[in-house]
C-alpha cells in the first residue's frame, strides 16, 4: 500500500503534537494512546481534508498502532471465534479500508454468510462499518461458491474502544487535559493530576470476586465500574485515563477466565 500526500500530511501533524513512551500520570509502564475518534476530530480540526481516509492509510501501513476490544469469528472447515482485549493487526485496517472503498459502488456490499452469526444459521454482514466516531469498526469476508467447496470461508471481525499512537513514537509530552473534556493538549507545564488508582482497582477486583458470578463481557463494563468509584470519592479522571487502565484490568478478568475454564474442562 502506497503511502499518499494525504497520509504522509496526516502522519507528520500527529507526529507534531509530540508523544511520550510512557505515560507520566501512571507509576509503571503505560504507552500514552487516544482514542481514534479524538485523533481524527483533531487532525480535522489542525485543517485536514481527509482526516478518517489518512488515519486508515496510516494504520494499514503500520505507521499508526491501535487497540481496542476485537470480536472475531471464523467458519473454515468448522466454526471458530475468538474474543479479547490488544493490538489491531494492520491487515485489518486494509480490509476495512478495502471495503470501504467497495461501499462506495451502487451495489449494496454484504458478505452473505450461510454459517456465521448469532446464531450460526445463516445471515448478511457489511463489507465494512466503518464507525469512527464510536471508535468502532466491524468487517466481514466471504469467499463465494458452495459452502462445500475446498477453501470456503466466512470471517467477521469487529473491534470497540479504538486508541492509536504512531508506531515509532517521538519523545516528547502528550497531556490529556480533563478540564477540556478529555481532549488531547499539548503539555503545559506542571504536575498531573494524581488519582487513587490503587484503590479504584482494588475496588473492582473485590467486587468481582465478591459478586462471585460477576465477570465483564466487555471492557465498558470494567470502565463504568473504575469510574463509579471515583465518582464516589469525588474523583473524576478523563474518559482516556479510565479506558486505559480499564483495558488491562479486563485483560486480567479474560485472562484468569480462560485459565479457569481449561481447568474446568
Amino acid at each position: 500500500m502506497a503511502s499518499t500526500p494525504e497520509s504522509v500530511d496526516a502522519l507528520a501533524i500527529i507526529e507534531g503534537w509530540g508523544w511520550d513512551h510512557a505515560d507520566p500520570r501512571f507509576e509503571f509502564h503505560v504507552p500514552v494512546m487516544v482514542p481514534i475518534s479524538e485523533a481524527i476530530n483533531r487532525l480535522a480540526m489542525e485543517g485536514h481534508h481527509d482526516p478518517a481516509g489518512a488515519m486508515l492509510m496510516l494504520l494499514g501501513e503500520g505507521k499508526l498502532q491501535a487497540t481496542g476490544h476485537y470480536r472475531w469469528k471464523k467458519y473454515l472447515d468448522g466454526h471458530f471465534a475468538r474474543e479479547g482485549t490488544g493490538p489491531i493487526p494492520a491487515h485489518r485496517w486494509v480490509v476495512l479500508r478495502q471495503g470501504c472503498d467497495a461501499n462506495k459502488g451502487l451495489r449494496p456490499n454484504e458478505g452473505a454468510f450461510q454459517f456465521i452469526d448469532a446464531d450460526w444459521n445463516g445471515g448478511k454482514e457489511p463489507r465494512a462499518d466503518w464507525s469512527w466516531q464510536n471508535d468502532c469498526f466491524s468487517t466481514a469476508q466471504v469467499s463465494g461458491g458452495d459452502w462445500l467447496d475446498e477453501g470456503y470461508f466466512e470471517e467477521s471481525y469487529s473491534v470497540t474502544d479504538i486508541e492509536v499512537r504512531p508506531a515509532e513514537a517521538n519523545c516528547g509530552s502528550f497531556q490529556i487535559d480533563a478540564s477540556e473534556g478529555g481532549g488531547a493538549k499539548s503539555n503545559r507545564g506542571g504536575a498531573p493530576a494524581k488519582y487513587d488508582w490503587e484503590r479504584a482497582v482494588a475496588a473492582v477486583v473485590f467486587q468481582w470476586a465478591d459478586d462471585g458470578s460477576w465477570h465483564p463481557d466487555i471492557q465498558a463494563d470494567v470502565k463504568k465500574r473504575l469510574s463509579a468509584w471515583f465518582a464516589e470519592h469525588d474523583q473524576y479522571p478523563s474518559d482516556s485515563l479510565l479506558k486505559e487502565r480499564a483495558r488491562w484490568l479486563f485483560a486480567e478478568f479474560q485472562r484468569r477466565r480462560d485459565e479457569a475454564d481449561n481447568v474446568a474442562t
